[in-house]
């Protein structure tokens, strides 16, 4: 399997290297992931889905607006054997 780094890339909007550990350790071992996006962002989603599609999960994306309470961190995750949800929060610092 062949692995995508992002890099600190002007081209990349939202993703960022220490974006991509998190993501990685987050996501050791799963296959499915639903990636929940809160709020309006232009590319979060889409570059959040090309990554972890990269590194063969099979993703889906949906936006939320808001959550309450709103999370406290950029990345929320929850699991269920092999699946797993993560909240993202663009909004909040990486």
């Amino acid at each position: 399997m062949t692995t995508s780094v992002p890099t600190d890339d002007p081209s990349l909007d939202f993703l960022r290297v220490q974006d991509a550990f998190v993501l990685r350790h987050g996501l050791r071992g799963i296959r499915v992931v639903d990636v929940r996006l809160v709020g309006p962002h232009p590319v979060a989603g889409a570059e959040i889905a090309a990554f972890l599609e990269a590194e063969g999960m099979e993703v889906s994306l949906r936006q939320i607006d808001r959550l309450m309470p709103p999370p406290l961190r950029r990345y929320v995750f929850r699991y269920s054997g092999n699946r797993a949800e993560i909240t993202v929060a663009p909004e909040v610092s990486a």
